[in-house]
């Protein structure tokens, strides 16, 4: 009924400016000259008056007295497009075969930018013979939003009202057909009104009427919210085109199909009778979605009801291996929107039961749409294992569990373990020798410095440099000292190291193309940060070359604060410390941001209230920069120098500086900054409580790690973990056994039960 009001609203709305006389028929209030015959009819069971008005004033809104026209699908969308101020395409044969690529992306244009429709119409039918629309119902007297007669007796869901919608239907049979031309409703036919209004027997009666089953609801009404401003339109077909990303949330998403209707609504006798009518199960709308799409997409809302017809489409030969636009079969659509119990009711339906013992079976569940792996050893980043780990809603966290833990569990034991602990020995390694060769570096020239004749090892100095003190530039290539030599030999280690890093990066690339690439970097900061010091670390070569000692060590400071963090890396695949990485990871990312904020404000006023008094005076407020660091120090407890600046000021200045003093104590360093503490303290509360939280933080060790080999390694651990199905080495499936849980003990019971 959901529906049916709010279209209801939606028209009434705007009412006033409809065709006056369709409203004199029957009203949006579910009054008129044909309601006020029909009780009459009712009352006194004589429906020839009735039967009279049908007839002699019906008939002057209808086509031909009912037969209909075929009208081009052209000129309803030239309509339909004019009343929402959309622009309109004519596509080549070319452009016709993208009808889903990424050129049709999200092109959202303004009301205004209106095209001449006219001659792009008149241009089209020009070149080719164009699909064509019966209609029945007089296109210029129609209501508001492009309704009939029986639309609104639909639209005001009374028996009443039903039984003139029949009697309309029994009269002129090309009406039952006629759907909304107005782009908030367009497509939308008396067959989805009576879903909508969950009235089966309408509905039976409709479709015994040659009611259209496969008619498709494309409204804007109908669309996703976040695709609302994507909406174009073509000459080719009436449904629009959109962009490929949504979050598919909106009023009445409902898969544009009478069947989709129906399954998403929970109208299981509606559902059978349209599949009693041979409806085509698999039919995809604008999105790509199909009905089991839908039924993922709306699971939440009524779980138990989805289930049912969920399983009943699905014995009706309703697919579960159809792509929508985004790449998503409805297994991967349920791990992408965290929709667990349909995601494990799919699960089951696909897996294959090998054998029972007790309260233990064996199963093999296929990986194709589950693994991160394809059979051709290509990351697949749409599938079930990838969106679950990657996902950033609560809801993913309780779906690592079953199948994905057993499938990265066997990943880590093939092949993640060993290349995790070879990759963290050979960066401790790494990372060991970045350190000495920096404790070994000299912060001077020491033959310059004077220092020559206190050092053993300055055998080589020039000593007429030594006496004139002139510092040479290039005094980091003099190898002087032992040390210098061995110093030397580290940087050598160090940046050989550095490169082979980044030619295995630029491998990664090559495999794996930069989206997948930047997205595992995007998913492990502390990797991005170490081939970010490796960049850095090969910048350092020319100012070593060209004795700019200066500019190596500003690069060289950069480069080992991007170094260490990579530790955190291999932290988290550790369970002793993993969980304290997470908190970090959540509190930078969230607790620092929102403080850094609110403080930065608080910083930023004070420091200027503080620089107006000392703007004529030699101190550290004096500099509006330098009195922000100032701030910021008093800020974390060191104010004890800073203070006695005040009392140099010359009163009434002491007295307000002393005052902004408090103030600012107060604010920043008691209450801010405690607040913070709060924060840090309830996300280390919330993290530790979610122990599968570090367990995702582990998978994406194991899938980072997966997407830096080759395809070719890739394919032989899928080998070695996974076995084919019935012999085809495309298609392989993940063998686990588990002990039932009381839940499927319940339901193998009563299914049981239902075979005796």
């Amino acid at each position: 009924m959901g529906n049916t009001s709010a279209v209801a609203d939606g028209v009434k709305k705007q009412g006033d400016s409809g065709c006056k006389e369709l409203y004199g028929l029957v009203d949006l209030k579910g009054g008129g000259s044909l309601v006020e015959l029909m009780k009459k009819a009712k009352w006194t069971k004589d429906y020839d008056p009735l039967d009279e008005a049908l007839k002699t004033e019906v008939v002057n809104y209808l086509i031909k007295g009912g037969e209909g026209e075929c009208v081009p699908i052209s000129e309803l969308v030239k309509a339909r497009s004019k009343e929402a101020g959309r622009r309109t395409k004519s596509k080549t044969n070319d452009e016709k075969s993208q009808h889903h690529d990424k050129s049709w992306k999200c092109a959202v244009l303004p009301k205004t930018a209106v095209i001449d429709l006219e001659r792009s119409g008149e241009n089209y039918l020009k070149k080719k013979s164009e699909k064509k629309r019966k209609i029945c119902w007089d296109r210029n007297k129609r209501g508001t939003v492009g309704e009939s007669i029986l639309h609104l007796c639909l639209l005001n869901a009374t028996t009443l009202l039903a039984d003139l919608a029949k009697r309309l239907i029994q009269k002129y049979p090309n009406l039952v057909n006629d759907i909304y031309l107005g782009d908030e409703y367009y497509g939308e036919s008396a067959l989805h009104m009576a879903i909508s209004n969950e009235d089966p027997a309408m509905v039976k009666f409709l479709l015994d009427n040659d009611a259209d089953c496969h008619e498709r609801c494309c409204g804007n009404f109908f669309c996703p919210d976040d695709q609302k401003g994507s909406r174009s339109d073509t000459f080719e077909h009436e449904w629009v085109e959109v962009c490929e990303n949504t979050n598919y949330e909106g009023h009445v998403y409902f898969g544009e199909y009478p069947l989709s209707f129906a399954a998403c609504l929970g109208q299981e006798e509606c559902v059978r009778l349209l599949l009693a009518k041979k409806v085509n199960v698999n039919l995809q709308d604008t999105n790509g979605n199909t009905v089991m799409h839908m039924l993922v997409i709306h699971s939440k809302k009524a779980n138990s009801k989805i289930l049912e017809i969920f399983d009943l489409l699905h014995k009706h030969e309703g697919r579960l291996d159809i792509k929508n636009r985004q790449g998503l079969t409805p297994l991967t659509l349920a791990a992408k929107l965290s929709c667990k119990e349909v995601y494990d009711h799919i699960l089951e339906i696909q897996r294959e039961v090998h054998w029972m013992y007790g309260n233990t079976k064996c199963a093999s569940y296929p990986l194709k749409d589950i693994d991160t792996i394809s059979a051709t050893g290509e990351i697949n980043k749409n599938s079930a294992l990838n969106l679950i780990v990657y996902g950033d809603e609560e809801g993913h966290l309780d779906m690592m569990d079953g199948l994905v833990v057993n499938l990265l569990k066997e990943k880590w034991k093939t092949f993640a373990k060993y290349r995790f602990y070879r990759r963290f020995g050979i960066f401790a390694i790494y990372f060991v020798c970045f350190m000495i060769s920096f404790i070994l570096r000299p912060g001077r020239d020491l033959c310059a410095s004077g220092d020559v004749n206190k050092t053993k090892d300055l055998e080589n100095c020039d000593q007429a440099r030594t006496l004139n003190k002139t510092v040479d530039p290039c005094y980091l290539l003099k190898l002087y000292r032992v040390n210098d030599k061995a110093r030397l030999g580290l940087e050598a280690v160090v940046l050989f190291g550095a490169v082979i890093y980044i030619f295995l990066a630029m491998k990664e690339i090559y495999h794996q193309g930069f989206q997948i690439f930047f997205t595992t970097l995007k998913g492990a900061p502390a990797k991005a940060l170490f081939l970010i010091s490796c960049v850095l670390v090969v910048m350092m070569l020319p100012g070593r070359a060209f004795c700019f000692h200066d500019y190596e060590d500003i690069v060289g400071v950069l480069a080992i604060l991007c170094t260490a963090p990579y530790f955190l890396f291999f932290c988290r695949g550790f369970a002793i410390v993993g969980p304290f990485v997470v908190m970090i990871y959540n509190m930078i990312r969230g607790d620092l941001l929102r403080f850094f904020i609110i403080y930065a404000i608080f910083v930023i006023g004070f420091s200027q209230a503080m620089f107006i008094p000392f703007r004529k005076m030699d101190s550290v407020f004096s500099d509006p920069l330098d009195c922000i660091v100032g701030m910021f120090s008093m800020s974390v407890g060191d104010f004890d120098d800073l203070f006695a600046e005040f009392l140099r000021l010359p009163s009434p200045f002491k007295e307000v500086a002393q005052i902004v003093f408090v103030i600012y104590m107060i604010m920043v360093t008691l209450l801010l900054v405690n607040m913070l503490i709060a924060m840090m303290g309830n996300t280390y509360q919330l993290v530790n409580e979610k122990q599968k939280e570090w367990f995702r933080q582990w998978a994406k060790i194991i899938l980072v790690i997966e997407q830096s080999v080759t395809t070719e390694e890739r394919k032989q651990q899928l080998i070695k973990y996974s076995q084919p199905i019935n012999n085809d080495e495309k298609n392989r499936a993940l063998n686990i056994r588990w002990h039932q849980t009381e839940a499927e003990k319940e339901k193998l019971r009563l299914l049981r039960e239902s075979k005796e």
